[in-house]
């Protein structure tokens, strides 16, 4: 959904950032996915045409965000998924709580299992692609955003423990192949050892 809101005046390569924006986000629509700014981001790092740096993340920020208000980039292209409106739910008659219900329904599909898995990604920009696939395989997953953060740390301990008494437990940890992420995976094992 493309509205204008209000006309600016962008320079060419402006528009042509736009457009190869606009590129990027139909064709991961085209798969299904919704993307965050930070993960169109990341895709125009890795196709060389911005760089990898503060500066230049928020000026593509400031870019999309124009070029939303100017109708140039679809509003529901771009999602927030840090920032949501949180409330009950609420249904119209008894049927439709339990049609959720029914609807909610699952077994698990690891019962039985001699494993059991979690999927840790270390930036939440991936949350989204990563949730997809673990929703369809029934497999727990979060972001760490970076390091996991002491609470989650010694929360996913006392889950892995409980886990670990009749299954052997695989963490899939989804990290950059950089020295930080390394040590990411490095510190999930040692904090996990000592919890």
């Amino acid at each position: 959904m493309k509205i204008c809101y209000r006309d600016i005046k962008f320079r060419q390569n402006s528009l042509e950032l736009i457009e190869r924006v606009n590129r990027i986000i139909e064709e991961y629509q085209a798969k299904g996915y919704s993307l965050t700014l930070r993960q169109v981001y990341y895709q125009l790092v890795a196709r060389d045409v911005i760089p990898n740096n503060e500066r230049s993340y928020k000026n593509l920020g400031n870019l999309i965000s124009d070029g939303r208000i100017a109708g140039l980039i679809d509003w529901m292209a771009i999602e927030d998924r840090t920032r949501n409106l949180r409330g009950n739910s609420h249904w119209d008659t008894p049927g439709d709580i339990i049609n959720s219900a029914a609807y909610s329904f699952a077994y698990d599909k690891w019962e039985g299992q001699e494993k059991y898995v979690e999927v840790w990604v270390e930036k939440d920009a991936l949350v989204g692609i990563v949730g997809q696939i673990c929703n369809k395989l029934d497999v727990p997953y979060f972001s760490c955003r970076g390091y996991v953060s002491q609470s989650e740390m010694w929360m996913a301990a006392r889950r892995l423990r409980r886990m670990s008494s009749d299954k052997q437990t695989v963490i899939i940890h989804l990290g950059d192949h950089d020295p930080s992420g390394v040590d990411m995976s490095r510190d999930i094992v040692d904090r996990l050892g000592i919890f």
